[in-house]
């Protein structure tokens, strides 16, 4: 019987084969996903922060991509503009809730009148819950914060809002923690949250006591400590170290250095703000405190600070020994006015190179006393340099000014409506 000539899948499979006795090539293993990853929304046009950081949106988007179960995001607010960068952050939502993951969004009250769409079409689609939390009830001041729990295991926190122009229009800064006791206890926070949104009853902080602080870690083949805070005290698991309380404990152990960065600065509440009225000069005295015992201390400050309420206190600060300010202003962006945008956002202090303060806190008294925010301290060399040298990046910008006596710097315009010549975007 005549023999068929072998197939081409057949000749295809052998030609496959690896040669006799050489062993066979497997793949690289993958590294290992760090405990500990920073994010970066940095502003289109300008050079600000580290491009080899992965943004926001990307680790958003992964992050959601990986939930089984349940997904909960806590954020000021949620706004949207056709696309944007923000939109393929929505549409991943929207795939989540679709296969079955469980997703709440909680968003301030306040703002959410201001931005009620997308939030509203949201909390519409399957398997997708939003609320909104008056924290001026609560507190006397909003909620602030911005992160995301994923499964009870992995988290987000950082300066970034659920708004298209966090993330590329506004520089800021955040982390994702592959660590779940820490996911757990920022879950608690949420769940905290999520109960006091009913205004019809009084709910108790969930604290399921996830873990001791510090929790333990390894990256970089370095060993590190990591703890999560919270403000304000009274509304957070009592397991859970007050934010005001670590980050002030940070400053007073500085021996070298201290680098911080935020978008505004004051030792009072001003009239019109959330928790107006609480005074509180704990950062500040630590800060001046740290400078007499030769510590170097160096400030970017937002220009939103600039004629603002705060701007005494930031002056004062910059006027002692040992103190240097600068005030940053990111560049207008050629495609049009942004308003509430083009500005320094990022929220973050690093010690002696090697403690890094990450959170959602602007460095006002309110926010610690009567604003839900949240936090980690990380004492972590590499961690801290990398936050260190975004710092040094936005320090040595050409647009960010050092705030001395008689230099004086104009009100720049960030509201709604734009500066006289400018064209509002998308107009």
């Amino acid at each position: 019987m005549r023999r068929r000539a072998p197939s081409w899948l057949t000749l295809l499979a052998f030609a496959l084969l690896p040669l006799a006795g050489a062993p066979a090539r497997l793949p690289a293993a993958a590294p290992p996903a760090p405990p500990v990853l920073l994010g970066e929304s940095r502003p289109l046009e300008t050079a600000l922060g580290d491009p080899s950081l992965p943004t926001a949106a990307e680790v958003w988007v992964d992050m959601i991509r990986g939930a089984k179960t349940r997904l909960d995001l806590e954020h000021f607010y949620l706004s949207r503009k056709p696309g944007e960068a923000l939109d393929p952050v929505l549409d991943e939502l929207g795939r989540a809730s679709a296969r079955g993951v469980k997703v709440r969004l909680l968003l301030d009250a306040g703002m959410h009148r201001t931005y009620p769409q997308p939030a509203d079409s949201l909390g519409r689609l399957a398997n997708f819950s939003v609320r909104v939390i008056d924290y001026h009830r609560i507190a006397g001041g909003v909620q602030h914060a911005k992160f995301m729990v994923v499964d009870d295991r992995e988290a987000w926190l950082g300066s970034q809002n659920l708004d298209w122009r966090a993330l590329s229009h506004i520089h800021e800064l955040g982390a994702r923690v592959r660590l779940e006791p820490v996911a757990k206890t920022f879950a608690d926070v949420f769940e905290t949250d999520w109960a006091a949104s009913d205004s019809t009853s009084k709910a108790e902080p969930v604290d399921r006591k996830p873990g001791k602080w510090p929790i333990a870690f390894e990256q970089d083949g370095e060993k590190g400590e990591l703890w999560p805070s919270a403000s304000p005290k009274p509304q957070s698991p009592p397991s859970l170290p007050w934010d005001r309380d670590v980050l002030a404990g940070r400053l007073n152990a500085a021996k070298h250095e201290i680098v911080a960065q935020f978008l505004t600065y004051g030792v009072g509440g001003a009239p019109g703000r959330a928790g107006s009225g609480n005074a509180d000069s704990t950062l500040h005295k630590a800060l001046v405190a740290a400078a007499g015992r030769g510590v170097k201390v160096k400030l970017i400050v937002s220009d939103w600070e600039i004629g603002g309420r705060g701007e005494p206190d930031l002056r004062a600060l910059a006027a002692t020994p040992g103190i240097e300010v600068k005030v940053s202003q990111v560049p207008d962006w050629s495609g049009g006015y942004i308003p509430f945008a083009r500005v320094e956002h990022c929220k973050y202090m690093v010690a002696d190179s090697s403690w890094l303060w990450l959170g959602t806190s602007n460095w006002e008294p309110s926010y610690f006393s009567a604003t839900r925010n949240v936090a980690i301290t990380v004492h972590h060399r590499p961690l801290a340099r990398r936050a260190r040298g975004i710092f040094e990046a936005d320090w040595n910008a050409p647009t960010a000014t050092t705030l001395a006596n008689g230099v004086t710097l104009a009100k720049r315009a960030h509201a709604e409506t734009p500066p006289p010549g400018a064209t509002l975007y998308g107009e």
